[in-house]
């Protein structure tokens, strides 16, 4: 694996008075280091429209990543609602993400979530999705398979905050708040030293994939998810 040289920095706090876990990240040096990635392997960029949604994936797959006080592995197979593409983003617990673009050949809104903690079985989860927007798969994958409810803002930029409620936690303080807001105040607390900080995390793009190991990630699909994903 090369040396990353674009390193993004995400940090997971302690908001005290509304009791949530709190991850900002700038997902930025993400995109930078996927750019350079590309263009050292000579790999043609996609287009426009579904780069920044994978973009999107990539700033919320980290977040949530980031949002553990343990690292595992991830695997976000997203296949957006009447999109002719779908996405794929993972995560590993050194800091590594990667992911690219697909065809997507089906369009009724699916994810599949496979995520491993060390000396631990790999979970799969299956969720729904109503909007094209990736963003929501990470949201609604704490719904249905964590039964925890999780706010998570992104603006364009790749700027990102997830918020987390620990038990007895509550999202009063940014309820009724645009993601912009609640970016700005989230950074701006993070900032003043208004939240306990609890660990720096960096992550960078690169790709430890070889065909042995996509090969194994596909066939361990059941064959009627695969299909449900990618068709035949």
């Amino acid at each position: 694996m090369e040396f990353p040289e674009h390193l993004a920095h995400y940090n997971r706090y302690l908001w005290k008075s509304p009791n949530l876990i709190v991850v900002t990240g700038e997902a930025d040096k993400i995109r930078e280091g996927r750019r350079a990635y590309h263009g050292s392997h000579a790999v043609t960029p996609e287009a426009a429209g579904p780069a920044e949604l994978l973009n999107r994936l990539f700033a919320a797959a980290g977040l949530a990543a980031v949002s553990l006080a343990q690292r595992e592995s991830w695997g976000w197979s997203v296949s957006p609602p009447g999109m002719e593409e779908g996405f794929f983003c993972g995560v590993e617990p050194e800091g590594l993400i990667c992911g690219r673009v697909l065809e997507n050949k089906k369009t009724q809104g699916l994810c599949v979530v496979q995520r491993q903690g060390e000396k631990s079985p790999m979970a799969q989860s299956h969720i729904t999705l109503i909007t094209q927007d990736p963003v929501e798969a990470v949201e609604r994958y704490f719904e249905e398979a964590e039964q925890t409810l999780i706010r998570i803002a992104v603006d364009d930029a790749g700027r990102g905050v997830l918020l987390r409620p620990m038990p007895g936690g509550t999202f009063e303080a940014v309820n009724g708040l645009s993601d912009a807001r609640i970016i700005e105040r989230i950074f701006g607390l993070a900032a003043g030293g208004d939240m306990q900080h609890l660990e720096e995390v960096l992550l960078f793009y690169a790709c430890p994939c070889s065909p042995e190991k996509i090969q194994a990630m596909i066939t361990s699909l059941p064959a009627d998810h695969s299909a449900q994903l990618w068709g035949d």
